[in-house]
């Protein structure tokens, strides 16, 4: 046929040597990087044959990192039934700045460190104080602020 078929090519050096899960990173980066990859090889791979031999293979990667397996296994059978179209998107779509800066948020970005975990109740609690300062309520709005 005069198609063109995908597949997931990693190089002979990588290590795969994903994010330890008991490193001392917030919970949720740990969880999602699975599933980050396993949308990558669903991507990727335009054959199904392919995309499962690559997500059993990289399961294995994960296992070896410490992950557990019945994780990892729900994680990328969460890609299953997704549709490869619907993951790659619509190339008709296109973004400008002006459409972006509608919704403009103000990211408070932090350091991580696990005696942090108070900082977002801590900011949430205190943004009302944006408004006391004239100069200030006009340039931020304190919904538009968040803590990553």
């Amino acid at each position: 046929d005069s198609l063109i078929h995908t597949t997931l090519y990693t190089k002979p050096s990588d290590t795969h040597a994903y994010l330890n899960p008991n490193s001392c990173h917030p919970k949720h980066v740990c969880t999602n990087i699975p599933q980050g990859v396993a949308k990558r090889i669903k991507r990727i791979c335009s054959e199904e044959s392919e995309y499962l031999k690559h997500k059993l293979s990289h399961s294995q990667h994960f296992v070896h990192r410490g992950y557990n397996l019945d994780f990892i296994t729900t994680e990328f059978n969460k890609c299953d039934n997704l549709d490869r179209l619907d993951l790659i998107g619509d190339p008709e779509i296109s973004f400008t700045v002006e459409s972006k800066e509608c919704g403009r948020r103000i990211p408070l970005v932090l350091d991580f460190h696990p005696s942090f975990a108070g900082a977002t109740r801590a900011v949430n609690k205190h943004k009302h104080l944006l408004d006391l300062d004239d100069s200030l309520k006009d340039v931020v709005s304190k919904d538009k602020i968040f803590v990553t």
